[in-house]
């Protein structure tokens, strides 16, 4: 039993058993409806008379507490032997607290292996297994909670609820010179070209008739005799470079008219959702991530899981036998060099490796957000960015030996901590939200457009010009050659 108002703990230290008789009534059920007192039974209860008193395990103790560099939950530097030096982050402040409230003074030891606790080869290793070997008396990192952990050492509250995510390489910009053909899908512009030549057939069709039973109501000129004349006359409308009046002379003549006049209406609509979408798809970028989910990434061929080799969700996926844990395990069985050993703990290992765009990589939420600041502290870039989709969340804890004396009051500071709002500081303290995440969430709309953004118009001038540069000096020699025969 514990009390947030004091230092020390509360624990029974003695107990009286007595036994105590008392009667109760006993009702007898007799036939018919009537019922009466038969009797008393006597039964005897025990009682206990249990006493407490005040206990203080902590005080002027020496503890060795097991850590692991995790930032920014725990920040470690060491001298030039290796040994750890000093350290921060919210473990460090949520330790150093505990040891001031409860007088007691410590030292921090890492893992040989570097591990925080896995269940290999029939034995616990790393952090885990030294405190079943009794080596610390605590281990004060993000430890997350597993029922198979909590059968060989005791958990204290947990802290703080982090879940695991993933890293993988930023999403990039739609192609830009494609750019003047997306705003409408190929659907779309296969029935805007199916339009304007429908409605040429019929303007030609009628000038035809008109030209031929109708001459005298005809003033049309031979050009509009000519099927192509009229597809430019709609081609013109809708890339608002119209230069070309429909005629509408004679009875018929009207019928033209009436059909030009429907699509100009319909063009108008398709001119200005276009204008829209484009200036959408040039000035805000559309940036799609590789990957949303774990099961985009169990089909993904552009990614690869990577993750910390003797970690809990490394166990999950290995040990699943079906779905998409199961197809995730079989990925680091056949790759087993994704399985990242100790020195991955280290940011700037990390960072390295996420770069080379080709892994999503495991870890927890707040050290895969450090390793994004600190990408974007490094080159200014983003990079690398979250899947959208959480891995799994879990309840993370420190833990000490099991049934060891330091449980109760290493709990009581903890919730002490919560009641000051300790942890609430320190969290906003040391958890930084990356920048780039919210850019990518909103898309940011650029100020001034640059040549990549109008590639597609600048190649789409380019391709018209060398098309029609082409033709005129093919045709030439034989114009020529025409003019000299006549001559």
């Amino acid at each position: 039993m514990t009390t947030p108002d004091n230092t020390m703990a509360w624990q029974p230290t003695s107990y009286r058993k007595e036994s105590l008789l008392f009667c109760s009534p006993v009702i007898q059920k007799l036939e018919g409806p009537r019922a009466t007192w038969a009797g008393y039974s006597t039964m005897a209860h025990d009682l206990a008379e249990i006493r407490f008193e005040k206990v203080d395990h902590l005080y002027g103790k020496h503890l060795i507490v097991a850590t692991a560099d995790l930032n920014p939950y725990m920040y470690v530097h060491h001298d030039e032997n290796g040994t750890i030096d000093s350290a921060d982050g919210i473990v460090n402040e949520m330790i150093l607290w505990l040891a001031q409230r409860y007088h007691f003074t410590f030292h921090y030891v890492e893992s040989s292996d570097g591990y925080f606790g896995a269940f290999v080869n029939e034995s616990w290793n790393g952090m885990v297994g030294m405190a079943v070997r009794k080596e610390i008396d605590l281990i004060a990192t993000q430890l997350t909670t597993t029922y198979a952990r909590s059968k060989v050492i005791d958990f204290t509250t947990s802290f703080s609820k982090d879940p695991m995510g993933a890293i993988i390489p930023a999403p990039k910009e739609d192609d830009f010179m494609a750019a003047i053909v997306k705003p409408f899908q190929p659907g779309v512009w296969a029935l805007i070209m199916i339009s304007m030549f429908s409605a040429t057939l019929v303007t030609f069709t009628f000038m035809k008739l008109i030209h031929k039973y109708m001459p005298d109501y005809y003033d049309g000129g031979i050009s509009n005799l000519h099927f192509w004349e009229n597809f430019m006359y709609y081609f013109g409308i809708i890339s608002s470079q119209a230069g070309r009046t429909m005629p509408s002379v004679g009875p018929l003549g009207h019928a033209t008219r009436l059909v030009a006049a429907t699509w100009c209406l319909t063009a108008v609509v398709f001119i200005y959702l276009y204008s829209g979408c484009l200036t959408s798809f040039i000035t805000i970028p559309k940036l799609r991530p590789l990957i949303e989910s774990l099961d985009d990434l169990a089909t993904s061929v552009d990614l690869e899981l990577t993750i910390l080799k003797n970690s809990v969700f490394e166990s999950m996926i290995l040990e699943a036998t079906s779905g998409t844990y199961k197809a995730l395990g079989d990925s680091l069985r056949n790759k087993p060099q994704n399985r990242l050993p100790k020195d991955f703990l280290e940011p700037e290992i990390f960072l390295k490796h996420a770069l080379i765009g080709r892994f999503a990589m495991v870890d927890q939420k707040s050290f895969l957000e450090y390793v994004l600041n600190l990408a974007f502290k490094t080159s200014g870039k983003c990079d690398i960015t979250l899947m959208k989709q959480e891995v799994v969340t879990s309840l993370d804890s420190m833990a000490v030996q099991k049934n060891s004396i330091y449980l109760a009051q290493i709990d009581q500071g903890f919730q002490t901590m919560a009641a000051l709002g300790l942890q609430n500081y320190w969290e906003k303290r040391f958890l930084k939200i990356p920048k780039c995440e919210e850019n990518l969430e909103k898309g940011v709309a650029k100020p001034r457009l640059t040549l990549a953004n109008l590639s597609g118009a600048f190649l789409f001038l380019l391709v018209g010009i060398v098309f029609f540069s082409w033709l005129y000096f093919v045709k030439f020699p034989f114009k020529r050659e025409d003019q000299m025969v006549r001559f």
